[in-house]
């Protein structure tokens, strides 16, 4: 991967692959994650394709962007403790000059037109995630496990806090001092669309440090926390404090034992819960690698919620080495296949520069190839929060 640094506080990533018909670039603007700032950040990705000083309304964007065969998409990331804007771009090799310069021309010379839209489309987005009752349930079961730390903040705002935001002083504070990182992946030559940046996304140099996250926590108690609501399926969420390294050997073991604990219709979670007793209509978990946590999500009915409980208790704490080799390919196929598709490519980039290891896709493969077993991998590990959406009954 050839890397060099535009200015300080600009980092650039490139690489070079034929095996994409399209250049795709992506500009990440990486800030701590803070409840003041979050509302802003989520306007401003939906506010900025909306007009720039040479292209005064989306539209004239758009004709813009068909005409040299490129598109650009803004959006909001959460990953660890950090709130990332993307500006995501793809085009051709015939216009990557072209399209780094309009690219650079939206992300520092912003009009924030139509703020009517960027306010409905700001509530849309929030309200969308508490409809999604599974969505609603998983974020409460964070915001509730991590109500004293930055992760507990939701990373697409709050409806409260919307018609407060100065979107043009937001933006203005908001491009000056993040952490700026630029990632290219195609048929081009890296050097090459590094001069172009160099050239159209001209950033004044920053001194951002953006602090880790704090991956250990042991809970004094374990939260249980019931909310009712008129739904026709309850919602269970666990989330299990792992208190291992996100960035050490260990994590790639973490991974293999989630496979076989809850992360595929074959594991144990699933065959006991699902297919033997029939006490969930789904059951799965998965790893939030940068706080170190498992998060386990089931549909039930809400009388069964304390036998699911056991069911994942007794599970965790017997995980055994059976089926290792087919939870390591399970594994070993989905990363391969990642290296199909370029935002895969760059979310791993990402997920390396937020861990402070660059760790390539194949470094991982190999690490989880020499895995022979996860004993032991959980012994740290406990319970911070159970939360249940259930059923809203007729006397409440």
């Amino acid at each position: 991967m050839y890397t060099a640094e535009i200015v300080n506080g600009v980092d650039f990533y490139g690489i070079y692959t034929d095996k994409f018909p399209t250049v795709s670039l992506c500009v990440l603007l990486r800030t701590p994650i803070k409840r003041e700032t979050v509302t802003g950040n989520a306007m401003v990705a939906k506010g900025i394709l909306n007009g720039c000083k040479d292209y005064k309304s989306r539209k004239l964007i758009e004709c813009k962007l068909e005409e040299i065969n490129t598109s650009i998409s803004a959006n909001i990331l959460k990953k660890g403790e950090e709130h990332i804007i993307e500006l995501m771009c793809k085009t051709t090799d015939t216009y990557v000059e072209d399209a780094v310069e309009i690219l650079g021309k939206i992300l520092l010379e912003p009009e924030f037109n139509n703020m009517d839209t960027v306010i409905l489309e700001t509530e849309n987005a929030i309200n969308l995630s508490i409809n999604n009752k599974r969505t609603y349930t998983l974020e409460k079961c964070i915001e509730t496990m991590c109500e004293k730390e930055p992760y507990g903040i939701n990373g697409d705002g709050y409806i409260e806090d919307i018609r407060n935001v100065d979107i043009h002083t937001h933006y203005s504070n908001t491009i000056n001092n993040s952490k700026v990182d630029i990632i290219a992946i195609g048929n081009t030559d890296p050097n090459e669309i590094k001069d172009y940046v160099k050239k159209y996304i001209q950033v004044k140099p920053r001194n951002i440090v953006i602090d880790p996250c704090n991956y250990m926590y042991y809970p004094p108690e374990p939260k249980n926390i019931t909310e009712s609501m008129d739904i026709t399926q309850g919602k269970l969420c666990i989330g299990i404090r792992l208190n291992i390294n996100p960035v050490g050997s260990n994590w790639y073991k973490a991974i293999v034992a989630n496979e076989l604990f809850g992360g595929s219709a074959s594991s144990a979670l699933f065959m006991e819960a699902r297919e033997s007793q029939s006490l969930c209509y789904y059951i799965s978990s998965k790893l939030l690698r940068f706080k170190s946590i498992m998060l386990i999500e089931a549909g039930i009915d809400s009388e069964n919620k304390n036998k699911v409980i056991e069911i994942v208790e007794k599970a965790f704490k017997n995980i055994s080495d059976d089926n290792i080799e087919i939870a390591k390919n399970n594994i070993i196929t989905g990363y391969k296949m990642s290296q199909d598709k370029p935002e895969r490519i760059m979310d791993n980039i990402l997920g390396g520069l937020i861990a402070g290891c660059n760790k390539t896709i194949n470094d991982a493969i190999k690490d989880i190839g020499k895995i022979d077993s996860i004993k032991g991998i959980f012994n740290d590990s406990i319970i911070d929060t159970i939360f249940m959406l259930k059923k809203e009954d007729i006397n409440d």
